[in-house]
Formats: structure tokens, C-alpha cells, sequence
């Protein structure tokens, strides 16, 4: 026994390999340490490939945690935006019906005549339907505006869908950009002001886990429509642009006194260097509930 107790054993002559007999030749000097110190030697690959098999499956068992999490986390917050606001179900189920309004008859204007001249029939109709309109996007404004107070200081609310056809995208937003929040779902920038309220609404989300709900914004394309379902109206946007810029770059988010939107998530996927920002003009709009 050697000082710790243990038995060391001394391993049975055994025939070699060549046929040669080997019984009770003797072993040179040493030859009793040398094996534990080889087995010792070859034990430390396998422990690097178990841990290499370890990593891997942890690799693996990450993003399909993360995945899950979220999908379980967007069927809830699904059941609770249509719970609470029955009219989202229909309209996203009709967006491709009619009733939007075109923003651009909110903002043209009329050449009036000269003084004493009658208006004719056209004129008098496109003053009618301007009109209507230019008071459809007061209602939309205040609408958000309401909108936006009952929503002020709840972060992780749910607060309405994102649909891109072109990519089959269709997600609940929430309100809040924390970390805890987009796990959950892509998630509005509470210092941006809501659709109507004629600023840029931006919205941040994951690329590679937690859904991966950006995955394929590279994929977008300019004149792509970008649909947001919220619980007063439907706002519909078309792709101006997609540019990959540096985190610190703001600016390509910033408010400009236009109804746009902004979609952000970290670039290239897997790295956090840069941000690919797809951003869009409101074409038209539709009020719920009118």
C-alpha cells in the first residue's frame, strides 16, 4: 500500500502481441508507474471531447429554450391583446379588405378658382372626400393619443401585432424595449410616439433567439408593406429603406414630423457590431370600431 492506503497493483504478465511467452519475465524499473501515468495521459481527451459533447448540446438546448420560452410567452400575450380588444381578431382577418384611407387625400389641397367662379361637380366631390378624410385622421390621431396614455409606464403590455406578408411574419408587440420584454416579443420604444400621432413608432427585437421574430428583416425589400394591428386602427406602411448602421447611429431612427416606422435588431446574426434598421412611410390607414 502506498501512503494514502490504496492498493497498487501490479498488472498480470500477459502473452505479447508477437506470440512471444512473457511468463515471469521481469519488468525493468519504473515500469508500474508508467501505466497509471499513461492511462492518466489518455484519460484527458476523452474529458475534453465529453466536455466538447457538453458544449454542443448546450449550444443546441440555448436558442431551443429560448424559442420556447417565447412561444409560450406569444400565446399568452396573443390571448390577452384579443381578450381584451375583440376587434383586433377581425381586422386582422380583413386586412386586405377595403376602408383604409390613403394619407396622401389627408394632404393634398385644392386649387380653389378664381373669385366668382363656380366650383363644378369633381371639385366639389374631392373637397367632400378630403374632408373625410383630413377628419378620419384627426379621429386616428386622437385615437392614438388616448391609446398611448392608457399604455404610458406598462412595460411588457401587450399592445397590438406586427404582420409583414412578405416574410410571413405576424408577432405581438409589447410595450418596452428591456430585456426581460423582448424575450417575449419585439417591443416599442416608449420615447416614440404611436401611429397617428405623426411621428416614427420604432421597434426593436431578437434576431437569432427568443423567436428570433427579426430573423429575416434583411430579407425585406423596399415597397414591402408593413402592417401594425393595434387596438384602435390598422396602420400600413410601405418600405422606403433597409440600411445596416453602428449602434451608436441614432439618427436614422429619429423623429422627422412624418408617420414612419422603424424596425432595429442587431447585424449580422450572432453579433451585436452593428443594427439593420428597416424603416417605412404610412401609405394608409383604417380606424376600428367606426
Amino acid at each position: 500500500m502506498n501512503e494514502d492506503g490504496e492498493k497498487i497493483l501490479q498488472p498480470a504478465a500477459e502473452p505479447s502481441d508477437t506470440g512471444s511467452p512473457t511468463d515471469g519475465a521481469s519488468q525493468p524499473d519504473g515500469a508500474a508507474e508508467s501505466a497509471p501515468q499513461a492511462k492518466k495521459r489518455r484519460r484527458w481527451p476523452h474529458i475534453v471531447a465529453n466536455l466538447m459533447i457538453l458544449a454542443g448540446v448546450l449550444l443546441v438546448l440555448y436558442p431551443v429554450s429560448t424559442f420556447a420560452y417565447t412561444w409560450f410567452s406569444q400565446r399568452d400575450l396573443r390571448h390577452k391583446l384579443e381578450q381584451s380588444n375583440p376587434l383586433i381578431t377581425s381586422a386582422q382577418a380583413n386586412l386586405n379588405s377595403g376602408g383604409f384611407v390613403p394619407i396622401e387625400t389627408t394632404t393634398t389641397t385644392i386649387q380653389q378658382n378664381s373669385p366668382g367662379m363656380t366650383l363644378d361637380a369633381a371639385q366639389i366631390a374631392q373637397a367632400a372626400a378630403e374632408a373625410i378624410a383630413q377628419a378620419k385622421l384627426r379621429a386616428f390621431d386622437d385615437a392614438a393619443a388616448a391609446f398611448a396614455t392608457t399604455v404610458a409606464g406598462k412595460t411588457g403590455m401587450p399592445i397590438g401585432k406586427i404582420v409583414i406578408p412578405s416574410i410571413g411574419m405576424n408577432v405581438v408587440m409589447i410595450e418596452g424595449t428591456g430585456t426581460g420584454d423582448l424575450r417575449e416579443g419585439p417591443g416599442h420604444w416608449p420615447e416614440t410616439p404611436f401611429p397617428g400621432e405623426g411621428g416614427n413608432f420604432v421597434v426593436s427585437g431578437h434576431r437569432t433567439t427568443y423567436g428570433a421574430p427579426f430573423f429575416k428583416l434583411n430579407k425585406i425589400k423596399p415597397g414591402d408593406e408593413i402592417d401594425l394591428v393595434l387596438p384602435y386602427g390598422i396602420a400600413r406602411y410601405k418600405v422606403t429603406w433597409i440600411k445596416i448602421v453602428l449602434p451608436t447611429e441614432v439618427e436614422t431612427v429619429a423623429q422627422r414630423g412624418i408617420e414612419q416606422v422603424s424596425l432595429a435588431a442587431c447585424h449580422p446574426i450572432y453579433s451585436a457590431s452593428h443594427r439593420i434598421v428597416v424603416q417605412g412611410d404610412l401609405v394608409d390607414f383604417k380606424l376600428l370600431g367606426t
